[in-house]
């Protein structure tokens, strides 16, 4: 009997093995053609070299489920001519009435240099279940990972230069985790935007126009922004100039350059542990959404947001001439909805004595003395 259970728990391990299949791509190969062959728990395997095609939409696109795309970041991967170096899903844009539906599940993706895609890198559009480990993202035109309508997913290890949008950007999605990532040179750092229960820890954001912002945008699925752990990250000299113009074509050229964590409307946001130093226009700011009047659905205030020991230092120092915007300090906190071009306050907030700061390190606030008469419990 022992032995006949034993030769079944074999029997299911070889049978399980061969279901799995690494399947080897070289240079001059198609990485495409190993994918269209891929089966749920297959792995394509990408030699180093360069990778490049005609131009359209995406260089590399996955449609199906539980694939694994593994390389070095020598297996360089040249989107020039396409929106995406590698969408997963189906791409579209989001309505105020639905998202993206799912359409793949269980992708990972560790290694790859991806470089010049004009959209975004990677883009992840109605995906449940997803890591992005080690991938370097360099000069791409929006940008680098993009969670879009995207589920239960893991950014790590990631390096990435050169985006004209945000780097890290998290869109109408939940439970997404950034985490141990290195990003300079772009408009913004990692953005959390219409989602719920993100985290941002234990990454490198620097010389970039603003570090990390949680944002509300109007027409979206979800009208708000919840439950986002910014924590433990590096957020320093975020001074660039916005790449984005501040015509209010798009949203993120409004975002001053100098930013070095933004909270715009988001709710239980918490901004913990963090060291946060010279930027040039804040150091962090718990802000009103301005788009409560695009959106009726939004409740552009912040409720439940908690600040508390960060090192907050020499920030504020020379704000942003070609964007309104508070006073420069190293915190600021104006919870109603302000026009700072002219200081009108357009919507007040009736009760924000649910935010908090706490066992901060920092020399300057705005206004003075909102830290102390918000102390956390």
């Amino acid at each position: 009997m022992k032995r006949s259970l034993s030769m079944a728990a074999f029997a299911l391990l070889v049978c399980g093995g061969a279901q799995a299949k690494i399947l080897q791509v070289n240079p001059g190969d198609s990485i495409q053609a190993a994918l269209d062959h891929a089966e749920p728990g297959d792995t394509v395997a990408v030699a180093p070299g360069t990778y490049s095609g005609p131009g359209g939409d995406a260089l590399v696109h996955v449609r199906g489920n539980g694939v694994h795309l593994e390389a070095t970041r020598s297996a360089l991967l040249d989107a020039h001519g396409y929106k995406f170096g590698v969408l997963v899903g189906e791409a579209g844009q989001p309505t105020a009435d639905a998202c993206l539906p799912i359409s793949a599940r269980d992708f990972s993706m560790t290694g790859f240099t991806v470089m010049n895609a004009s959209h975004a890198a990677v883009e992840l559009a109605g995906v449940d279940g997803f890591a992005v480990r080690g991938t370097a993202l360099l000069e791409n035109g929006g940008e680098g990972v993009h969670s879009l309508c995207s589920a239960h997913g893991l950014v790590s290890g990631v390096f990435a230069s050169g985006q004209r949008g945000a780097a890290l950007r998290v869109s109408d999605s939940d439970h997404v985790v950034v985490e141990e990532s290195a990003v300079t040179g772009s408009a913004i750092g990692t953005l959390v935007e219409n989602s719920s229960f993100g985290v941002v820890r234990h990454n490198q954001l620097f010389g970039n126009s603003a570090g990390a912002v949680v944002l509300v945008r109007p027409s979206h699925p979800l009208p708000l922004t919840d439950h986002v752990r910014i924590a433990e990250n590096a957020i320093i000299q975020n001074d660039l100039e916005n790449p984005v113009a501040p015509d209010g074509a798009d949203a993120l050229g409004a975002i001053p350059s100098g930013a070095g964590v933004l909270n715009a409307g988001g709710d239980h946001v918490t901004i913990e542990r963090n060291i946060i130093l010279g930027n040039d226009s804040f150091g962090v700011a718990g802000v009103a959404s301005p788009f409560g009047p695009a959106d009726r659905r939004i409740e552009p205030f912040v409720d439940d947001q908690r600040v508390a020991k960060n090192v907050i230092l020499l920030n504020g120092q020379n704000p942003d001439p070609e964007r309104p915007g508070p006073p420069g300090a190293d915190v600021v906190f104006v919870p109603s909805v302000v026009d700072f071009g002219t200081g009108e306050v357009v919507a007040r907030d009736p009760d924000y004595s649910d935010d908090c700061f706490g066992e901060n390190r920092f020399f300057t606030e705005y206004p003075t003395g909102v830290t102390a008469g918000l102390a956390c419990p």
